[in-house]
């Protein structure tokens, strides 16, 4: 099918200009906007080309119907290239246009995608407030609005629930965002979309990662790459092998995966791609530790916060710097726990700025133990007690089952 649009496209190209062949080309260039999305990525050349000679297109027929989502396609590119800041102020625009114009499947992808970048620049609460906004706004429209906006490339229900499961782990709701993950997953198989399957399929694999969960993430990220084989979907594919790499390393830390994951991060970035590669560098680290290489851990975080810095891409910003403290005090350099307080202090004060429970309680975890190490026992039980008091869920995931073992022996 993307084969003759294309083709169709080319013809169109030679037809006499009017206003008839332009609006002929549009039509055919809004089809395969989604399909290039799918395919090749938001960001790579073909689907910039094509979304660039869309706004010229909608320019010359006088600010057609379709401005406002090629103008989304333009902005969703910029986001993939970690220009968070820009892609917001355009996404902001649009939201208002689509509210002035009552356009309602441009307004839940405005909502939906100004919350994916808030998420991603750490502002998480208002990227989760926003997220709500969105799913409540599709659950309220109709099938046509609903299919309408799968012009975003991915069904916008399937995927507001995916990015909502992330900010609400983020902010402590571990179960919780796992029900929403679950109905992500749901919503993906029933509409039967399968770059929808894949995008919830691998925030599937990044969230039960996330959550301690190597086995359950190998199996989405799996899936992921079954389908990115199957119908080829090039972003997902690397993506997918690169999680799937990190899983199985989890799993087995002596397993022969790492040098394919490296080389997966590495074209990915050589690309222009660059949203989300903080996490995969925040799951990597603590491999590279387990297997006692902590110089390498260091670059990757280095890599990771200078990344977070270019792209204001902030929300594992307060994990990186914990990672940060855990890489110092395994290399045991001079100074190393001076430096490893003061990482985890910064972690600490990065996440309470976001209200990031679940990466406030692992820096908590860490810093209690770092005063155990150095016989403050007192204040890490009374520092760290409070932050684990405030779960309410959760308790059977690794981060809360470790911090409850370190109370326990504390409180012994």
């Amino acid at each position: 099918a993307m084969a003759h649009l294309q083709r169709g496209i080319e013809i169109a190209g030679h037809l006499p200009d009017s206003l008839e062949r332009d609006r002929l080309e549009l039509d055919l260039q809004f089809a395969l906007g989604p399909c290039l999305i799918a395919t090749q990525g938001p960001a790579s050349s073909t689907a910039i080309a094509t979304f660039a000679r869309g706004r010229e297109l909608c320019t010359r027929l006088g600010d057609p119907p379709e401005y406002l989502q090629v103008m989304f396609w333009l902005a969703t590119g910029s986001v993939i290239r970690g220009e968070l800041p820009q892609a917001r102020e355009v996404t902001a625009t649009l939201l208002g246009l689509a509210e002035a114009r009552n356009d309602r499947p441009m307004l839940i992808n405005a909502i939906r995608g100004l919350g994916m970048i808030l998420l991603f620049m750490g502002s998480v609460v208002d990227a989760r407030e926003l997220t709500e906004r969105a799913i409540e706004a599709f659950s309220a429209s109709n099938e046509t609005d609903k299919l309408a906006a799968r012009a975003a490339g991915q069904d916008a229900g399937a995927a507001g629930l995916a990015l909502m499961s992330w900010a609400l782990w983020i902010l402590g709701h571990v179960d919780m965002a796992s029900a929403q993950m679950a109905a992500a997953l749901q919503r993906a198989d029933a509409v039967g979309h399968p770059h929808t399957q894949a995008y919830a399929c691998y925030y599937a694999s990044i969230l039960h990662a996330l959550r301690g969960e190597p086995a359950i993430a190998q199996r989405y990220a799996e899936r992921c790459l079954t389908l990115s084989e199957e119908y080829g979907f090039r972003h997902w594919h690397g993506l997918s092998r690169a999680i799937r790499g990190i899983c199985m390393t989890m799993l087995d830390p002596s397993a022969s995966t790492l040098e394919e994951v490296r080389g997966v991060l590495n074209q990915y970035r050589s690309a222009g791609y660059q949203l989300g590669i903080t996490v995969l560098y925040v799951l990597l680290c603590p491999i590279l530790l387990l297997r006692g290489e902590p110089e390498a851990a260091l670059e990757v975080i280095e890599q990771g916060l200078s990344a977070a810095s270019h792209n204001s891409e902030r929300i594992f910003e307060a994990e990186l710097h914990r990672l940060k403290a855990r890489a110092l005090i395994f290399r045991g350099a001079p100074g190393g726990g001076t430096d490893a307080q003061s990482s985890l202090d910064q972690a600490l004060t990065t996440a309470r700025s976001q209200q990031a429970r679940s990466l406030e309680l692992r820096a908590a975890k860490d810093l209690a133990a770092l005063w155990i190490s150095q016989g403050r026992r007192d204040e890490a039980l009374a520092f760290l007690a409070p932050i684990y008091g405030w779960f309410t869920e959760g308790f059977e995931t690794r981060d809360l089952k470790d911090a409850k073992a370190l109370l326990n022996q504390l409180q012994a």
